[in-house]
C-alpha cells in the first residue's frame, strides 16, 4: 500500500506516542488478550506516561502538542506537518490509550483499539487511496492494515502480507490461548514502565544474523549463561535521565544463571586515576575467571587465547582505564595485581598501550594529559556494584562515528552497567541529561535533528 505523503505506519505510531488516556492497564489487558501465547516478542507502550513526559495535554481525543513537539514539526515539510497536526486532532478514530507491538509467524504487528471504526477506515482510505476489503469473519483489510471489531493491526514487517485468518484468530483468542496466560504476560500487564518488553533470544538471533554468526552467538551465550532462553527489558523517561534495564531469563522466566565469576568493581581503585576524563571503562578479573577462560581455551585446542591467559594470571581485582578527547593519545589505566606481574603483561602494555609503573599491588600506565568533561571520582561512583561498566561523555559519541552535536547539547553522559543480581546479570543503561530538572524525553526530542 503506497501512501500519499507520510507512511501510515509512521503516522499510527506517532499518534500513539503522543496520545494517551488514563487506566493504561485496562487497555493493555484487552490488547495482550489478542496476542498469541506463541508470540516470540512483545512490547507494551505506556502512552499516558510518554505523553506527560513530552509535555503534551489531551482531552476528548484531542492533543495539545507541547512547544517541544511543535518545534519538531516546524522542521518538517509543510505536507508532513499538516499530516502530523491531523493526527493530533482526534479525527483518526484511534483510541489513544495503549499500544502493543508483537512478533508472531515471522511478522511484527502494531495493534491498538479504535473509538470510531468509521473514522479510522476513512483515514486509512484517504491516505492509501484504496478501499477496505471485507475478507470474511468480520475482518476488513487495506494493504498492511486490518480491522476487526474495534481493534486495528498494522503489519510492520516489510514485504509480508497480512493474513485475514490470522487476524481473526488473534481477535478471538481466549485468555487461556493469549499471551496473558504466560508468566511474562502477567508481568507486562501490571508493570507501569514507559516501555516494557520481552523477546525469545534464538528467534531474533536466527532472524538477524547469518548462520555462522548465529552459531557463534549461541556458543557465546551458552558460555555466559545457563539455559538462556529470553530477555526482558524496560525503558523509563525521567527527570534528569533515561533509564533502561535488561535481564536474560531461563525457560522458567527467572534470571538465567551467569556462569562467570562476577566480582564487583572497587570504586576506590578507580578514583586513584584522579582528575577528569571523557570516558571510563572498568571491569574485574580474578583467578576463577582466568580458570574459566583456560577451560574454554582447552575446549578449542588450547589456542583460542594464546598467551593472554599467562598475561592475566597475576591480575586480581579491578581493571580501569580513562581517556580524554583523543583516546589514542590521552589515557591512564590501573590494574589490581597479586603484587607481581608477568613479563608477558608488562610487554603487552608497555609496547602496545603505554609505559607502566608498579606500586605495591597496583600497576598503572598512561600517556598524554588526560582531561575531559567528567569528574573521574563521579564516574567511579556511577559504577558501584558493577562487574563491568562504561561511562562516556555525550560528546564522545563523535569518536565512534555518531554525530553527537545535538546529543551533547542536552545530555551529560551515558552509563552502561553490568551488575550481578539474583545469580544472573542485569544490564542497565542510564543517559543523564545536562539539565537535571528536564525530562529525558523532552531532552531527546530537542536533540533530534
Amino acid at each position: 500500500m503506497k501512501l500519499k505523503s507520510l507512511s501510515l505506519t509512521l503516522a499510527a505510531i506517532m499518534l500513539l506516542v503522543f496520545n494517551s488516556c488514563k487506566k493504561d492497564t485496562v487497555d493493555v489487558t484487552d490488547l495482550l488478550s489478542s496476542v498469541p501465547s506463541s508470540a516470540a516478542g512483545v512490547i507494551v507502550l505506556n502512552m499516558e506516561n510518554m505523553l506527560d513526559d513530552a509535555g503534551c495535554k489531551i482531552k476528548d481525543h484531542v492533543i495539545t502538542p507541547s512547544q517541544v513537539v511543535m518545534n519538531l514539526l516546524d522542521k518538517a515539510s509543510s505536507q508532513d506537518k499538516e499530516d502530523f497536526l491531523m493526527l493530533f486532532d482526534g479525527s483518526t478514530g484511534i483510541e489513544p490509550k495503549a499500544a502493543v507491538v508483537f512478533y508472531d509467524s515471522n511478522r511484527a504487528f502494531l495493534t491498538f483499539a479504535l473509538y470510531d471504526v468509521d473514522k479510522f477506515c476513512s483515514f486509512v482510505e484517504g491516505k492509501s487511496g484504496h478501499k477496505f476489503v471485507d475478507e470474511g469473519s468480520g475482518v476488513k483489510m487495506n494493504g498492511s492494515v486490518a480491522v476487526k471489531g474495534a481493534q486495528a493491526w498494522i503489519c510492520l514487517t516489510s514485504g509480508k502480507r497480512l493474513d485475514a485468518d490470522a487476524i481473526a484468530s488473534y481477535a478471538s483468542l481466549g485468555k487461556a490461548q493469549s499471551f496473558l496466560v504466560t508468566p511474562i504476560g502477567e508481568k507486562l500487564l501490571v508493570e507501569e514502565n514507559d516501555i516494557r518488553g520481552w523477546a525469545l533470544i534464538n528467534t531474533f538471533v536466527n532472524e538477524l544474523l547469518s548462520r555462522s554468526e548465529s552459531s557463534m552467538a549461541t556458543l557465546g551465550l551458552g558460555f555466559l549463561f545457563e539455559d538462556a532462553e529470553s530477555v526482558k527489558f524496560k525503558v523509563d523517561f525521567k527527570k534528569g535521565e533515561l533509564e533502561s534495564e535488561a535481564v536474560v531469563l531461563n525457560d522458567k522466566g527467572k534470571p538465567a544463571k551467569y556462569q562467570l565469576p562476577a566480582e564487583k568493581i572497587d570504586v576506590n581503585t578507580l578514583k586513584n586515576l584522579g582528575g577528569s576524563c571523557d570516558a571510563m571503562m572498568a571491569f574485574t578479573i580474578n583467578s576463577k575467571l582466568i580458570k574459566k577462560f583456560d577451560q574454554l581455551s582447552s575446549a578449542f585446542g588450547g589456542v583460542m587465547f594464546g598467551n593472554l591467559n599467562d598475561a592475566f594470571k597475576n591480575i586480581d581485582g579491578t581493571v580501569g582505564v580513562i581517556t580524554g578527547s583523543n583516546s589514542m593519545e590521552e589515557l591512564k589505566g590501573v590494574i589490581t595485581t597479586k603484587g607481581e606481574v608477568s613479563q608477558t603483561l608488562k610487554d603487552l602494555i608497555s609496547t602496545q598501550i603505554a609505559p607502566i609503573s608498579l606500586d605495591g599491588k597496583l600497576l598503572t600506565f598512561g600517556k598524554g594529559n588526560v582531561n575531559g568533561h567528567l569528574d573521574v571520582a563521579e564516574c567511579a561512583d556511577e559504577l558501584k556494584g558493577c562487574c563491568l561498566g562504561i561511562v562516556l561523555d555525550a560528546s564522545g559519541l563523535n569518536s565512534v562515528g555518531y554525530d553527537a552535536s545535538g546529543m551533547a547539547a542536552g545530555f551529560k553522559n551515558f552509563v552502561l552497567k553490568f551488575k550481578p543480581e539474583s545469580g544472573g546479570l542485569e544490564m542497565e543503561l542510564e543517559i543523564n541529561t545536562a539539565d537535571p530538572k528536564e525530562n529525558a524525553l523532552v531532552t531527546l526530542l530537542k536533540s533530534t535533528k
